[in-house]
């Protein structure tokens, strides 16, 4: 095991090539090289956690455009420039790339998850509880990314053929079943030092992130209690965020020009309250425009090329328990909790994170006022996290093609690639014809 060194997550380039779902990992060795070896299935890990970089850049670009977060750079391909008033046609890359580097991630989390088994008997106890939290996690992730991409996803796919797509009543319980897998193993046997500090990516606490997607999915399937657990089980005083070693560089930096360019709409800043800080942390006031003249800010945190991406933002957990109290009719809790975002300062918790630095909430907020407060502060303090999509699902506005207001459609086409190998996936959804709307799920 001393042969093993330290593993950074290296950036990886937007694909635009279509690919069927069960392709050999590039990045790792294959089952037959992996069974019983310990460099090998540490080789798989590291694999993983760069496979899960690109699917997670992806599905957050792609979340973005179809929002009114991202909108497409003069020189981008008109399939962005589309995607940005939420045309988004069966074959184009927004669609296949998160898809397929999705199903990339998932099959090297199953590779991982089953050649774990198999190391010897020397490897101790808290670096197999590593790699197998490790693997549950990003798979648990992976699929979450789908989830909220596609009105039904496959969700057993392991040595499967043609998998079956599923709705979100039967992949939502799965995804958090993942989760709560993550977490026991946790709980159970601590991860080893030796993964901690030479396996696991520099800068991720797996014990938080587990926490955090507990808290997210929770509440996504509208269980408050859970959701209310978990997020109070999320530490405030840590950031986990994926690092891009020099000569890799961070996704949007590598997306913030060319066919795939896409910047910051200006609506995003505009919109803020006067003295909110956190515009100032995401972008810098221009008066550029995009490829069919939206104007754009341009990136303040992504011009560093090795700028960190955060895997999650710790105030996610407070916006989840705001909102969880708010639901349960708490509402003096869920403003305080609420308030606590807003009046977060620089140099406040010791992190690098979104700060409003605003006053606190004048008087008490009805139950329908402090959700739309909660929903106002996701989309400032989660801004270019991916998670702007489902909040709009989630409040049923829709609000259908060229509106940039909210999201702009409910769900992306299937895969191409996958449809042509695979006579299990379904047509693509319809989309509303009025709006606000909500999504058929």
């Amino acid at each position: 095991m001393n042969r093993i060194r330290k593993v950074s997550i290296a950036a990886v380039a937007l694909s635009l090539a279509a690919c069927e779902l069960n392709l050999q990992n590039p990045n790792a060795p294959t089952v037959e090289q992996v069974t019983g070896s310990v460099d090998g299935v540490i080789a798989l890990a590291t694999g993983l956690q760069g496979r899960f970089a690109e699917s997670y850049g992806n599905f957050i670009y792609m979340a973005g455009l179809v929002t009114d977060e991202f909108a497409a750079t003069s020189a981008a391909l008109i399939s962005i420039s589309d995607a940005e008033v939420g045309s988004v046609a069966p074959g184009t890359g927004i669609a296949e790339n998160v898809f397929n580097s999705v199903y990339r991630t998932v099959r090297t989390a199953d590779d991982l998850l089953s050649n774990t088994d198999k190391l010897p008997a020397e490897v101790d106890a808290g670096t197999k509880s590593g790699l197998v939290a490790l693997g549950y996690a990003l798979k648990a992730e992976a699929l979450g990314e789908a989830l909220q991409s596609y009105q039904k996803i496959p969700i057993v796919t392991f040595g499967v053929t043609q998998p079956e797509y599923v709705g979100r009543d039967v992949a939502l319980p799965y995804i958090r079943a993942l989760i709560d897998s993550a977490a026991n193993t946790i709980a159970t046997q601590a991860p080893s030092a030796f993964f901690n500090n030479s396996i696991l990516t520099p800068g991720v606490s797996l014990t938080n992130y587990v926490q955090l997607l507990r808290a997210r999915y929770a509440r996504i399937a509208n269980d408050d209690a859970t959701a209310l657990a978990a997020a109070n089980s999320v530490s405030r005083t840590s950031l986990s965020a994926l690092t891009y070693p020099s000569p890799a560089i961070n996704f949007y930096t590598n997306v913030t020009g060319g066919p795939n360019g896409i910047g910051p709409r200006r609506s995003f800043r505009l919109s803020m309250e006067s003295g909110d800080q956190r515009s100032a942390y995401f972008v810098v006031p221009s008066t550029v425009l995009g490829r069919i003249g939206t104007p754009l800010d341009v990136w303040a945190k992504y011009t560093d090329p090795r700028a960190v991406l955060p895997l999650y933002y710790p105030d996610e957990a407070l916006l989840i328990k705001a909102e969880v109290l708010a639901r349960q009719n708490q509402l003096g809790a869920s403003q305080a909790a609420l308030d606590s975002v807003r009046t977060d300062c620089p140099g406040g918790r010791g992190l690098n994170d979104p700060k409003a630095c605003l006053a606190p909430l004048s008087g008490q907020l009805t139950q329908a006022q402090l959700i739309d407060e909660i929903y106002k502060q996701r989309r400032f303090e989660l801004y270019s996290s991916g998670l702007r999509w489902e909040d709009s699902r989630r409040r049923n506005l829709i609000r259908g093609f060229n509106t940039a207001t909210d999201g702009q459609r409910c769900w992306l086409p299937y895969a191409i690639g996958d449809r042509n190998a695979n006579t299990n996936v379904p047509p693509d959804p319809v989309e509303p014809t009025s709006f606000p709307s909500g999504c058929p799920l």
